[in-house]
């Protein structure tokens, strides 16, 4: 495979030594695998001044590439051929240079003057092998790398083993190749097990044979291993770039798309050079739809080596997902003029293109990958993950069957073969549009409540959107997150905040009650959010961005819970760093960062909050037709709302800032410690605010009479001063005077009536004088004008309930299982209050909701069947009691 290939410069130097240099080489060796190259270059400098060897510069290359400066390294092997004309080794080392450098007809002019000197040379003909099979030459690049594996073979026979390790890591690439494509997967563990620990076993510093053995391991999908080795070749030489990349790709695969960011940085401080690093960057910026960033890199990538498939394989994959249908089929045409069977550019292809959910033209390109290389492994196992994703199940166990059978050590698609057997045991219903597949003994009663609510939600979107999705979607709930896990991902280790999952035509769901425990969540809020998923997603082909899906996902939901997200963003406003649409896309993925992955939803919902108030319900039905034509942002506004981008940002921009002043009209106090706050108190006297916080301060540390005169002082200057009047009424209550604690605060209300501080310690104090009627009223406000500062309606609830008004109780029960939509007591106290006060269709309809967060609450279900009763509605009471026999 080409991901297996590594350079071998920096092992190469031993047999190149002719007689004996005055500088010792093997420290010199040393120091280059261990990645002190300073030094080392420094040595092979002196050598190539003093003694003109071939292994000094040989040695300076491998300084130079190993820190990106190709043309230095250049010219250091043309000036050892300058000296040594036609040495074997030279040419071998710059022919694998210029093969990195897409430069192959001179890479293989080097190569055959090195064979033609040397017809064993292992990395001249090690060149040629690769220069064959990337130009398409199949059937000789085949017989070429069968050479090395007889060679290997032919050594033991004669018990001369080969132990040159940079011998040793040409065979074991070689072996790669050969049984990738004559489907002989045992060698893969010879290869492990033998010839590259017999490259450790040579060369304790060869970091090389641990990366090999990390990249086999990582192209099975086997990041536990794959990370070990990685780590290993690190702990030889921390500047192992392949290594760095290495364990970028494994996090880029769990999804840590921040820590696959920096193992990217590390590695390109190293050598800013490097294409895997650069493609490393890219595919994090693909992650988070970020395709202008993706191609800056990916050019950067391609003037180094203009012929690397990888890297104009997500080029092509960004034409065509930014609508360049002429770019895509350009990029297609520039590789084929030099690969006559580029499948590892249509298997790149194929996976970026199930990546970014193009389902279509992913399995067209893994069926064109298959068809030019029918024996190699990875397309197989693209199709059948491929149509694992569509919820194809049968045509996924064929497929997947097959790529085992090619591959028997591909984690991901033997995951998956595990994940259908479990759901071949489930049991399946089917509604008009979904079919469901369940465990039977675990949710049962679940799966006949979820009919319900899909049913019920489809109707109520495909109105909305216009829409109806072709064929039935299939929805699954697993009685194991492990399998949750592994029909998402393919693999363990879904973060375990998600909760649903949809890839259009399929939605995957983790039972509440998976593994045995029970998790009282509203499972119905995430079915609408995945079902909103599903239409959005059908309906634009996937090329709507993810700032918009999500955003419809969440205001479907119908709930309220980013009360205290709207204060981060009041103060990622006044930072300058809250998210615009350049920038938003990324932070879904921060899953290390949740406080940016819930500003992100949160600003999502407020785009299409603002998208239906500037332009209406019917905008945001003409933006998500303009996203299937088009999926740049640009381009897709002008076309659905006449607006600009930038005019759309400043409107945008506007309309949250007005929502978060209203949601948190007041910044809160920038935190000191006493000290710090004593120190501005003096440096600033004059500041009523300063002077009141540390009143405050003084009284926390029981320093009442130091409270009293600093906050008199300032309500002097500033009659009803809001933390002093809040200072003065405590003080006033600690000497048992209610009355004069509450005329300090009414003072401070009349002259402040939106301060949620001096709001809260009044109702508070009003509660305690058991005056519920202005408490109401003064929370009522509370809520009304800073509704962010307090959790007013659990004071609300407090107050109605002691007051003994159930009518007003249930109006903020009503508004706080909204916002607390997990909160099953709530649903059910709410419940019974509708019911008490004769209002049996809302109590049914709570009680409902009850259920949607458990459905074997057996409270829930009584009240339920209660309220039933009395509307005489006996044949739902029939059909409810069927589905928990």
């Amino acid at each position: 495979m080409r991901t297996l290939l590594v350079t071998l410069f920096a092992l190469s130097l031993v047999g190149t030594v002719r007689a004996q240099p005055k500088t010792e080489y093997p420290a010199l060796k040393q120091r280059l695998q261990r990645g002190n190259f300073a030094e080392a270059l420094a040595g092979y400098d002196e050598l190539a001044k003093n003694e003109k060897l071939p292994l000094a510069f040989i040695g300076q290359a491998a300084c130079y590439r190993a820190q990106g400066e190709n043309l230095k390294a250049l010219d250091a092997l043309d000036a050892g051929l300058k000296a040594s004309p036609d040495n074997p080794d030279l040419l071998g080392h710059r022919a694998d240079l210029l093969l990195a450098l897409g430069k192959w007809d001179d890479a293989t002019k080097d190569a055959e003057a090195a064979i033609k000197k040397d017809a064993k040379h292992f990395l001249a003909r090690w060149v040629r092998a690769r220069v064959l099979r990337d130009k398409g030459d199949l059937a000789a690049a085949d017989t070429e790398m069968r050479w090395f594996v007889k060679a290997y073979s032919d050594a033991a026979a004669v018990e001369k083993e080969i132990t040159d390790p940079e011998k040793l890591l040409i065979v074991a690439q070689a072996g790669i190749e050969n049984a990738t494509t004559h489907n002989k997967p045992d060698q893969f563990k010879f290869i492990l097990t033998e010839v590259l620990r017999d490259a450790l076993k040579a060369d304790a510093d060869c970091w090389q044979a641990e990366y090999l053995s990390g990249q086999l391991f990582l192209d099975k999908h086997n990041r536990a291993d794959a990370a070990n080795s990685f780590d290993a070749a690190l702990k030889i030489n921390p500047k192992a770039v392949e290594a760095l990349v290495g364990n970028g790709l494994i996090a880029l695969e769990r999804m840590d798309f921040a820590d696959a960011e920096r193992q990217a940085d590390s590695a390109l401080k190293v050598n800013p050079k490097h294409p895997g690093a650069l493609r490393l960057k890219a595919d994090v910026r693909f992650a988070e739809a970020d395709y202008p960033g993706a191609e800056k890199l990916l050019l950067a990538a391609k003037a180094i080596n203009p012929r690397d498939e990888s890297t104009l394989a997500r080029l092509a994959a960004i034409r065509y997902l930014t609508s360049d249908k002429a770019g895509y089929d350009t990029l297609g045409k520039e590789v084929e003029a030099f690969d006559t069977k580029p499948a590892t550019f249509h298997l790149e292809l194929g996976t970026i293109f199930t990546d970014t959910r193009q389902f279509v033209i992913a399995a067209e390109c893994f069926e064109k990958a298959s068809t030019l290389r029918p024996t190699l492994p990875g397309p197989k196992a693209g199709l059948g993950l491929l149509l694992y994703m569509q919820g194809r199940e049968p045509e996924a166990r064929t497929a997947l069957k097959a790529a085992m059978k090619a591959d028997p050590f591909n984690v991901k698609a033997d995951n998956a073969l595990t994940v259908l057997d479990e759901l071949a045991e489930y049991a399946t219903t089917e509604t008009p549009h979904f079919v469901i597949r369940f465990d039977k003994k675990n949710d049962k009663v679940l799966a006949a409540f979820l009919a319900d609510v899909l049913e019920e939600t489809f109707a109520e979107l495909a109105k909305q959107y216009g829409f109806t999705p072709p064929g039935k979607i299939l929805v699954e709930v697993f009685a194991r997150r492990q399998m949750f896990s592994g029909r998402i991902a393919m693999l363990p280790g879904l973060p375990g905040a998600v909760q649903g999952a949809c890839t259009g035509p399929l939605i995957a769901l983790p039972s509440p009650r998976a593994d045995g425990g029970t998790r009282a969540y509203n499972w119905a809020v995430v079915v609408r959010h995945e079902l909103t998923h599903a239409f959005n997603l059908l309906q634009t082909g996937h090329r709507a961005p993810v700032w918009l899906t999500e955003g419809l996902a969440v205001r479907a939901e119908n709930t309220k819970r980013f009360g205290q997200v709207a204060l981060v963003l009041r103060d990622r406003l006044a930072a300058g760093t809250a998210f615009d649409l350049d920038t938003i896309s990324r932070a879904y993925k921060r899953f290390n960062q949740p406080a940016d992955v819930m500003l992100a939803y949160y600003q999502g919902l407020l785009y299409v909050e603002y998208i239906a108030k500037a332009h209406g319900e019917e905008g945001i039905a003409k933006l998500l037709n303009a996203y299937k034509v088009d999926s740049d942002t640009t381009v897709a506004l002008k076309a659905a709302l006449g607006v600009e981008k930038v005019d759309f940002e400043a409107g945008y921009r506007k309309y949250i800032a007005d929502v978060v002043k209203s949601a948190a009209p007041r910044r809160p106090d920038k935190p000191m410690t006493f000290a710090e706050l004593e120190a501005a108190h003096k440096a600033k006297p004059d500041d009523l605010d300063l002077a009141a916080r540390l009143a405050g301060e003084y009284l926390r540390r029981d320093k009442p009479a130091d409270a009293k005169a600093l906050a008199e002082a300032v309500r002097a200057k500033e009659k009803g001063h809001p933390g002093a009047s809040i200072v003065a009424a405590r003080l006033l209550r600690r000497a048992k005077d209610e009355a004069g604690a509450k005329a300090a605060l009414e003072e401070a209300v009349a002259g402040n009536p939106e301060d949620g501080r001096v709001l809260l310690e009044f109702g508070k104090l009003l509660f305690e004088l058991k005056d519920y009627d202005k408490t109401a009223a003064t929370f009522e406000n509370g809520l009304k004008f800073a509704p962010g500062e307090a959790d007013w309606l659990e004071q609300l609830v407090r107050v109605y309930d002691t007051a003994k008004k159930p009518d007003e109780l249930a109006r903020v029960l009503s508004e706080r299982i909204v916002a607390s939509p997990d909160d099953i007591a709530l649903h059910i106290r709410l419940a019974k209050l509708h019911a008490n006060a004769n209002r049996p269709q809302l109590a049914e309809s709570v009680a409902r909701r009850a259920l949607y967060i458990d459905v074997l609450n057996t409270e829930a279900r009584d009240v339920l069947i209660a309220v039933l009763d009395t509307q005489k509605k006996t044949a739902e009471i029939e059909a409810l009691r069927k589905r928990y026999e």
